[in-house]
């Protein structure tokens, strides 16, 4: 079956793009709009084809998602690295952990506050908290382009590459636990 690699989709193939640790993004969703338009039950296609192509757009789109897919198509037994924290990223770690108590320490305190005079008087801690999740936002996302950079320049061995989506797939993580903290830090009715 086209697709098919050792009996798992090969999502590069079904994208018609060259296996790669990383995809250029351009590239991937021309091919996408493009095989997704042919193949969508409203233009005459089937369910199918559309589901396959579909399912291959969600896989490679992220950068920890191309590469995992990447790998388990041609070193699968490089995935049993990926399972744990990388011990360069522990401090990042604790630091988050610390966060996300202190937010939710603070959150529960601001619940029990009815009045506006209550909540000016812990606003001061909450932008401290608002501060402290911007730097945490900045460090993911400054780990995140060096995971993406060590991809990028090649590092093609098995144990490198798996290692580099250890560090994307915590550090993605860490990002939507980033994003949760900032929502949880705007008083109700703030939009962004």
């Amino acid at each position: 079956m086209r697709g098919e690699f050792r009996g798992v989709t090969d999502h590069f193939s079904v994208l018609g793009i060259p296996r790669a640790p990383q995809v250029d993004a351009e590239v991937l969703k021309e091919r996408f709009h493009r095989l997704g338009a042919a193949a969508h039950p409203d233009g005459g296609g089937a369910d199918a084809a559309f589901a396959t192509v579909n399912e291959a757009w969600q896989t490679l789109r992220t950068a920890a998602g191309c590469l995992r897919h990447f790998l388990e198509l041609e070193h699968p037994d490089a995935l049993a690295i990926t399972a744990q924290t990388p011990p360069e990223l522990g401090d990042l770690f604790m630091e988050i952990a610390g966060l996300q108590h202190a937010v939710r320490q603070f959150s529960a305190r601001r619940a029990q506050l009815a009045s506006p005079i209550g909540r000016a008087l812990i606003e001061p801690e909450r932008l401290r908290l608002v501060e402290n999740v911007r730097s945490l936002s900045f460090q993911v996302a400054e780990r995140t382009g060096a995971a993406c950079a060590g991809v990028r320049a090649g590092a093609n061995e098995p144990a490198n590459l798996a290692h580099l989506l250890a560090h994307l797939v915590f550090l993605g993580k860490w990002e939507r636990e980033v994003r949760e903290m900032e929502l949880a830090l705007q008083f109700p009715g703030e939009h962004r």
